[in-house]
């Protein structure tokens, strides 16, 4: 996989998308919903893997933190707030490979 680092993190709240620009010119932008779908705590995978879902009536995103140079922790308005999302797995989740990254 492709070692990519943002330049720019951006929560657009009028599209409800996390959108991220990388160092070689391309953006990703990620639903709000696919972020809080693919949330990769703990908690979240034990529920996955009990057949949970973890849609809740409200996946938005409250706050972004940055965690270092490493990624982000996203805090949604559900209260969920144990999600850090490392840059690569952002990026393997705009391209509809989260599973496939969790499980390398």
């Amino acid at each position: 996989m492709t070692s990519l680092t943002p330049v720019s993190v951006t929560l657009k709240k009028q599209t409800s998308q996390l959108e991220v620009c990388w160092d070689d010119g391309s953006t990703d932008l990620i639903s709000e919903q696919n972020l809080r779908r693919h949330c990769a705590c703990s908690t979240c995978r034990s529920k996955k893997q009990m057949g949970i879902d973890l849609m809740t009536d409200n996946p938005s995103v409250t706050e972004i933190v940055l965690m270092g140079t490493t990624g982000v922790q996203i805090i949604f308005a559900d209260g969920h707030d144990r999600g850090v999302y490392p840059w690569a797995y952002l990026h393997a989740i705009a391209k509809g490979e989260a599973e496939s990254y969790l499980n390398s």
